[in-house]
């Protein structure tokens, strides 16, 4: 939730002081007062809800720094840098500049952004932590580099405010692998990605990889048990780390497994820490309908723990009518009504005086994964395995508690995953002559930025196995580009900064070092990750996996809600995103809509609206 604005000029002019306060004014729901920091030719500044100096802000004349958020293991990087072993986050940054340069970014584990700026050597340092927990972007034209946690803040600068259409293209085709990177929505915005930092000096700025996942990677680890007591051991670091320092002392609990094991070890992490219990405030979004919420679940965690908790009910909620606060806190069109779940936790949160809370987010796609793994077993021809797995899942998955198809079994995750991708590029170009373009885009837009080549492209390729792959592709699309972000940002809002432990980066490494077996097996998932929390989550937890989807139950409640606007937007004589759409077919899709409530036809409408309300917003 914290934030940081940064100005340097590389020519050596001074920065105007008033134009850092512009950048600081663009996001003052991140924190006042602001401490600041300017010396000649660079200026700092850290915004948070801290009164007086901040050890997030130094400089010593020749280096100085701005850090957003914080790092971990901080003795162990003092005894390698030197530094005292009480230095703040901030002196133990600068430390490892002194000691490796840049290449100390890749000795910093932390959720954290920073900007530095090397005055002898005139260079700007700006760099983000390995999952992109906080925010960065920046703008360079070559003499002044203005950085910041929000690109309204680079555009306070007077940045011009062009709209990137690479970035509308990206989000109207509602194709995972395209979330995210280093564009921003503005043309001359952009982000420093996670895992990366960003050298800028008279020579331009240069982006670079400091850490990514080890493909080759094996775990030490040999028996179960040794497994489980890594990860159990892990967990409970993870969330000693991310402890707030004070109360109120708060969790999210939906009642699944992951959100349950977070608000178990915390409730021990703060008896260890404390020495006595210290109540959890404890969340949850209910839509009042048992094929989505576990009501029975949350309130035997919550007994079990002792929790105040609190639920938050959405089924008589209306998701349009705080549509244009999220898009105003997110500075982006948003993907779809599931924020609506984020936005009144949030709320809710704040409303009981709550400023860090942590949660359970990334269990799903550490600890469970996908059955891609079939076509790995037919691959190496292990056949009797490869039926054994399928029946595991069919007729019945147990993991979500429906009928399955054989054909699509055999489809989707035996052959489907062994079909080359250029192979399937050509099926679909060339013999049915289909665009990997959606529809209902403007085909003049599609050909301007090359939305059909980054299609084609896929995303980026690191695991030879169908399995781990298609982990990676969710792990880092679906949850590193997209849904981390939108925490962060809408959590923001509220003055809520989120924390989560199963994303600690040692976790992550070695849960993706792992053997799938240890993780999915016959249609059994979480076996290690069950296996790390005995005696520590109530029973009921361990023995229930039944994944419940929320969006079906949220997209039917808010049906006649979406009509409702979906009549206001084509009722408009002029619209704004029509320019980046195919008319025709989003006419199209609007009267099969209103005629037979289509899923499929409602994908182009909910993005055109959005898109729609977001462009409006700007002139706000």
């Amino acid at each position: 939730m914290p934030g940081l604005s940064a100005i340097v000029h590389l020519d050596g002019n001074p920065v105007d002081a008033r134009v850092l306060a512009r950048c600081n004014a663009a996001a003052a729901h991140r924190g006042s007062p602001v401490v600041t920091l300017i010396a000649g030719s660079a200026a700092f500044a850290y915004l948070s809800q801290e009164k007086g100096p901040s050890p997030n802000l130094l400089g010593d004349g020749r280096v100085s720094v701005v850090l957003s958020g914080r790092l971990y293991g901080q003795r162990e990087l003092a005894k390698a840098t030197g530094a005292n072993l009480d230095a703040s986050d901030a002196t133990l940054i600068l430390a490892a500049y002194r000691r490796w340069g840049t290449d100390g970014i890749a000795h910093l584990d932390g959720d954290f952004a920073f900007v530095l700026h090397d005055a002898e050597r005139n260079v700007a340092v700006c760099a983000r932590d390995a999952l992109g927990m906080h925010p960065l972007c920046y703008a360079f034209d070559g003499a002044r580099l203005v950085a910041a946690s929000e690109p309204r803040q680079v555009l306070a600068a007077g940045v011009p405010s062009d709209l990137c259409e690479e970035s509308i293209a990206a989000y109207l085709a509602a194709t995972r692998h395209l979330y995210g990177g280093p564009r921003t929505f503005y043309t001359n915005v952009y982000r420093v990605e996670a895992g990366h930092f960003l050298e800028v000096d008279s020579r331009g700025a240069r982006s670079k990889r400091y850490w990514q996942l080890d493909p080759a990677r094996k775990i030490d680890e040999q028996t179960d048990e040794d497994m489980a007591a890594k990860v159990r051991d892990i967990t409970f670091d993870a969330v000693r780390r991310r402890l707030p320092h004070s109360g109120p002392y708060s969790c999210a609990l939906s009642g699944g497994f992951d959100s349950s094991a977070v608000a178990a070890v915390m409730r021990l992490a703060l008896r260890e820490r404390d020495g006595r219990d210290e109540r959890l405030e404890t969340f949850s979004f209910e839509l009042r309908d048992l094929e989505s919420d576990e009501p029975e679940l949350i309130d035997a965690v919550s007994r079990e723990l002792g929790t105040n908790h609190h639920h938050i009910y959405l089924d008589q909620d209306n998701v349009f009518a705080v549509l244009p606060e999220m898009l105003a806190a997110s500075d982006e069109p948003t993907f779809d009504m599931g924020l609506l779940y984020l936005w009144r936790k949030k709320e809710r949160a704040a409303q009981h005086g709550v400023r860090v809370m942590l949660s359970g987010l990334g269990g799903d796609e550490l600890f469970v994964g996908q059955s891609h793994y079939f076509s790995d077993l037919l691959r190496g021809l292990r056949l009797v395995s490869l039926w054994s797995e399928v029946r595991g899942i069919y007729p019945i998955d147990r993991m979500k508690d429906t009928r399955t198809s054989l054909q699509k079994l055999l489809q989707y995750y035996v052959v489907g995953p062994l079909i080359p991708r250029s192979f399937k590029r050509f099926t679909r170009n060339i013999i049915t002559g289909q665009s990997p373009v959606p529809p209902w885009i403007d085909r003049a837009l599609a050909r301007r930025v090359g939305l059909a080549d980054r299609l084609n492209a896929g995303p980026e390729r690191l695991y030879a196995d169908a399995y781990r792959q298609d982990c990676f592709e969710v792990f880092t699309s679906s949850l590193v580009n997209t849904t981390l972000p939108l925490h962060e940002s809408l959590g923001a809002a509220f003055g809520i900064e989120t924390r989560f432990p199963l994303l600690d980066r040692r976790l992550v490494e070695y849960m993706f070092a792992a053997p799938r077996e240890q993780k999915i097996r016959r249609g059994e998932v979480r076996l290690l990750q069950r296996r790390s929390m005995e005696g520590i989550l109530p029973s009921v937890v361990l023995t229930r996996h039944v994944k419940k989807n929320l969006n079906p139950v949220l997209r039917r409640q808010q049906h006649g809600n979406f009509v409702v606007e979906l009549k206001k937007l084509f009722s408009r004589g002029d619209l704004r995103c029509e320019q980046y759409l195919d008319r025709p077919y989003l006419d199209q899709s609007y009267q099969e809509f209103l005629a037979h409530g289509q899923d499929d036809a409602a994908v182009p409408l909910w993005y055109a609206m959005n898109l729609e309300a977001w462009l409006r917003g700007l002139n706000d």
